[in-house]
């Protein structure tokens, strides 16, 4: 599986380019996302982060908090856990936030994300979609023996 994670402050655009990434790579593989949350999720309301991460087409979306619970049911889990879970079924996971995990990513906007960066952009318009799936396609695919705990949004 490969990974990538979509980091900036508020309003950048990520979940633009998180639902942009999900339309373009499911013609190559499954995808699923997870957005990081930092309050109680609004799931699958029309507009919402969630519903357009799945109406890009990941085939499953899950939301975590710092502290990590999630908006569906079950048991608590990390980040880790739950890109562990992926690898064994997705192709791909798009990431939302999360920005101070050691996933690869795109950073948005003015925010100081954690290395590696491997794609920035002012804002999502700015952005190259072509250019970053084709760096998706160069990644290493997702080791859970390396498997991040937890990032900042």
């Amino acid at each position: 599986m490969k990974v990538l994670c979509v980091a900036g402050p508020s309003d950048s655009g990520k979940t633009t380019v998180v639902a942009a990434l999900a339309e373009r790579l499911q013609e190559c593989g499954t995808v699923a996302t997870v957005k990081h949350l930092t309050h109680e999720p609004d799931v699958d309301t029309e507009g919402k982060d969630t519903a357009r991460h799945r109406a890009g087409g990941a085939v499953h979306t899950v939301g975590l908090t710092d502290e990590g619970t999630w908006f569906a049911t079950g048991r608590d889990r990390t980040l880790g856990d739950v890109l562990d879970e992926f690898a064994r079924t997705y192709d791909y996971a798009i990431l939302e936030g999360f920005s101070g995990s050691d996933v690869p990513k795109v950073a948005l906007g003015d925010r100081t994300v954690a290395p590696p960066v491997v794609a920035e952009a002012v804002t999502a318009d700015d952005l190259d979609l072509n250019d970053v799936v084709r760096v998706i396609d160069r990644l290493p695919s997702y080791d859970p023996e390396r498997s991040p705990d937890r990032g900042d949004e």
